[in-house]
């Protein structure tokens, strides 16, 4: 819970140290690798960010978020080297499954890895459902997001994050 607070106030170093310590004395806590992915995605130390989404996933193959981050670096992290969009479209087909493809963040983020796998006209369809997903639940955020994505892989463009 402390390294919680810690990355809440942007405390990402001591928040990294007290995650540690939660490894150390429980190796395979799904929920601690996790979280030390997202504070160092947060650093950009994307390989180590990668690696403990990994872990997270071998302590919890159904953990949807681990999926669904996991999905998204790798469908469209800006450096090629981290980008694998077979992989990611099976992470994220996974968690589309696992969530009875009901979340438009999960559906858009599969869209994203078609799109990096160059699979535009999966990746339009997936778009079109994370916009109609969100637009049913009143996120605007989501579906304008959603809209902007859909033009880019309408024109077989993946999309890259930035930093």
């Amino acid at each position: 819970q402390l390294a919680g607070v810690l990355v809440t106030q942007g405390k990402l170093d001591p928040a990294l140290g007290e995650y540690s310590e939660v490894l150390r004395a429980s190796p395979r806590d799904a929920t601690a690798h996790f979280r030390m992915a997202l504070a160092l995605a947060q650093q950009q130390d994307t390989p180590r960010a990668i690696e403990h989404y990994r872990a997270a996933l071998a302590a919890r193959p159904g953990f949807v978020d681990a999926l669904n981050n996991l999905a998204w670096t790798l469908a469209t992290h800006p450096d090629p080297q981290f980008r694998n969009g077979v992989e990611a479209v099976l992470l994220a087909e996974r968690a589309c499954r696992l969530t009875d493809h009901r979340q438009a963040l999960m559906v858009g983020t599969l869209a994203a890895a078609y799109a990096e796998a160059g699979r535009f006209p999966e990746a339009v369809a997936a778009a079109e459902r994370a916009k109609a997903l969100a637009e049913k639940t009143n996120d605007q955020d989501a579906a304008a997001t959603n809209a902007r994505l859909l033009e880019l892989y309408r024109s077989s463009q993946p999309y890259r994050d930035t930093p």
